[in-house]
């Protein structure tokens, strides 16, 4: 938008006097740091210059604005209160958190966040799900978080099964034009319904290597983790309303990285 300011006001010399100042109020201000010069010149044509300083912040923009969550129930937003006990917090969820976030930040656009979370589920029987998903709600962005119930399996090959299973998920984004984002799974345990603890940083690091791979952005959910404490909840495999805001700010942050538009003229 243009900028407007008043003209500085001269005092002494002889009328008539005539100020004008470059850029003129109205113009069209780059963002960062402008220099107004003003001149004034009076009827003996003697002149008399000052100026001062115009900053502009550019309202940052994505060049995304829709995004489907799609995973088992860490996007779903379930918390376990107890070692068996879940209940359902979808404004908690990683997902509620996440679009708060980006609204805070991009006022300028509506953004839109779908929750698309199914408890219980493996990502190697999600595919059918995520196509549906996909067309029902014609996202341009997806972010994928999934392959807890994989790995709390019992069968062999579980962690090469799971990042196989995250493979064709991005795999299927990229194959309906959209922008593929790929989370690492957060530190499982303690707790009794964490059934592989240990096959998490396989997992993650299968997940890396694929993200590098197939074009996809890594949200290193893990490494964001940081090993502190009171961010998974009781049963191990849940993580609390703070766990979840840490989810939320890794794709945040991803997203600003990839998506963020370079600063506009206002």
């Amino acid at each position: 938008m243009p900028l407007t300011y008043s003209t500085p006001t001269a005092t002494g010399g002889a009328a008539p006097i005539t100020v004008t100042c470059t850029p003129a109020t109205g113009a069209m201000f780059p963002s960062g740091a402008s220099t107004v010069t003003c001149t004034a010149v009076d009827g003996a044509g003697r002149s008399a210059t000052c100026g001062f300083s115009v900053s502009v912040n550019a309202i940052p923009r994505l060049s995304r604005t829709r995004f489907l969550t799609f995973g088992d129930s860490l996007t779903e937003g379930k918390i376990s209160l107890t070692l068996t006990s879940l209940v359902d917090s979808p404004a908690h969820s990683y997902p509620a958190k996440l679009l708060r976030l980006l609204t805070d930040r991009y006022t300028g656009q509506t953004l839109t966040v779908i929750n698309e979370g199914l408890g219980g589920e493996r990502a190697d029987e999600s595919f059918s799900r995520l196509a549906r998903a996909i067309s029902q709600h014609r996202p341009e962005a997806v972010l994928l978080m999934h392959g807890v119930n994989d790995l709390n399996g019992t069968h062999d090959g579980r962690v090469q099964l799971a990042a196989d299973a995250m493979e064709e998920l991005v795999k299927e984004v990229r194959n309906r034009g959209g922008v593929a984002f790929a989370a690492t799974l957060p530190p499982l345990g303690p707790g009794g319904k964490a059934g592989c603890p240990e096959c998490v940083q396989p997992y993650n690091n299968l997940v890396r290597r694929m993200a590098a791979a197939k074009g996809a952005t890594l949200v290193d959910v893990h490494a964001a983790w940081g090993g502190r404490a009171g961010l998974m909840g009781a049963d191990g495999i849940h993580p609390t309303e703070a766990g979840y805001e840490v989810i939320a700010t890794a794709f945040f942050e991803a997203i600003r990285r990839t998506l963020e538009s370079p600063a506009q003229k206002r």
